[in-house]
This record gives structure tokens, C-alpha cells and sequence, in this order.
């Protein structure tokens, strides 16, 4: 994944002198984490940023942008640049606008992003049946990020949305153990429109946009 990842990303940085990656938080991705700081890329032409981010500042323990910055963004990779979804805002909804700005002004658009998925179909912070999902999903919006704010999405998030990422190159799952392979079959099994609710990751998987490859082990 890693390899793949890097190639992808040097690619686009000989293409247009720059690239941008969105990568996952969680436990699943550190390893590949690790592995990519370790590629022999132009690390200061790549902006690193967020596929969702819990809405803390980093120095919580379920940041995912101080996940990134300790398995990702060192070595060589400290080079690239890092751009946060989380501000210093009260909320998410408080401070999208904030982060809708900063991601126009610093991304013409997405190259690569790497997802995860949940065991109950989530993927970024597409949650099954969240309020925040119809803006989420919606392949027409303008809005490349959405807070999600369900009592039971604690702490509240932000995401990026799919308007956003069907804007990329390319796009990668990325699963790891029996459990989650279980639940990705579900999910393959039918993926029509009228699933998605349910099962979020259905929307990148049901998609014809963007090419996707799925990375997963038992």
C-alpha cells in the first residue's frame, strides 16, 4: 500500500510540480503510516492532510492529526506539509467554515486519499443513518467538509465529504482482520443507492469517478 501510495503521489508531483494526500486515522493505518514516512519522495511539494478528524486538539489521545504527525510526518516526510481539519473553534459546526476556506485555499483538488472502514459500514466519518449524511454523500454539493454532530458520534467530527474526494486520482481502502473483511463483503453484496444509509462505504464502492483499490488482510 505504501508503495503503491508513494508512486501514485510521485506521479502527480512530476505531472503538476505538487501533490496532496488524505490519509485515516485509527489504529489500522500505523503501520502503513510508518512505511510511507520511510518512501524516497519530494515530501516538501506533498500536503498531507485528514480524511476526518475527531473534533480535539492534538493533544488528546483520539487526535488523529497527533496520530499522523508521530507515524507519519517524520524523517524526510517532516518535509511535507501538514494541514489539520480541527481549529480552534468550539464545534465542528462552528468551525467549518474555517476549514471549508483552508482546504480551497491550499487544495485545487485531492490526488490520493486513503480510507478505513468501520465495522459498521462507516467510512471517513460517514456514519450509518447520521443526520449530517445526505450533505455527507452528496456528489453535487460545494462543501468539501461537513461537521457530524449525532449525540452518538462522541467526540463530534469532521469530514471530509465525497463532493471532495471524488475530486481525487485515485482512492484506496484500506481493512485490516477477519471482522472487518466480513463486514466488506456485506457491503459488496449490494451496493445500490438505497443501501447507503445503512452502510456508508457503499458510496466509494458503488462509485464509477474514481478509480479505488482495496488493500485488506485477514
Amino acid at each position: 500500500l505504501a508503495d503503491d501510495v508513494a508512486r501514485r503521489l510521485l506521479r502527480r508531483v512530476d505531472d503538476k510540480g505538487r501533490a496532496c494526500l488524505a490519509v485515516s486515522g485509527g489504529r489500522t493505518p500505523i503501520a502503513f503510516l510508518r512505511a510511507l514516512s520511510e518512501q524516497q519522495l519530494p515530501w516538501s511539494k506533498i500536503l498531507v492532510t485528514l480524511v476526518d478528524e475527531r473534533w480535539v486538539p492534538e493533544t488528546s489521545d483520539a487526535s488523529n492529526a497527533a496520530l499522523v504527525r508521530e507515524y507519519l510526518l517524520r524523517g524526510k516526510a517532516s518535509a511535507a506539509y501538514f494541514l489539520p481539519l480541527w481549529n480552534r473553534a468550539a464545534s465542528p459546526v462552528a468551525g467549518v467554515m474555517d476549514c471549508e476556506n483552508r482546504l480551497h485555499e491550499q487544495i485545487l483538488r485531492m490526488d490520493v486519499a486513503v480510507l478505513g472502514m468501520g465495522l459498521d459500514g462507516h467510512t471517513a466519518s460517514w456514519f450509518p443513518h447520521s443526520q449530517a449524511l445526505v450533505s455527507c454523500l452528496d456528489e453535487g454539493g460545494a462543501a468539501w467538509c461537513c461537521p457530524v454532530m449525532d449525540a452518538e458520534v462522541t467526540p463530534a467530527r469532521m469530514t471530509l465529504t465525497w463532493a471532495c474526494l471524488r475530486q481525487c486520482q485515485h482512492l484506496f481502502l484500506h481493512i485490516e482482520g477477519s471482522d472487518k473483511n466480513r463486514v466488506l463483503e456485506q457491503a459488496l453484496a449490494s451496493c445500490s443507492a438505497d443501501q447507503w444509509a445503512s452502510m456508508p462505504v457503499r458510496r466509494v464502492l458503488s462509485q464509477s469517478d474514481v478509480p479505488m483499490s482495496i488493500y485488506r488482510t485477514d
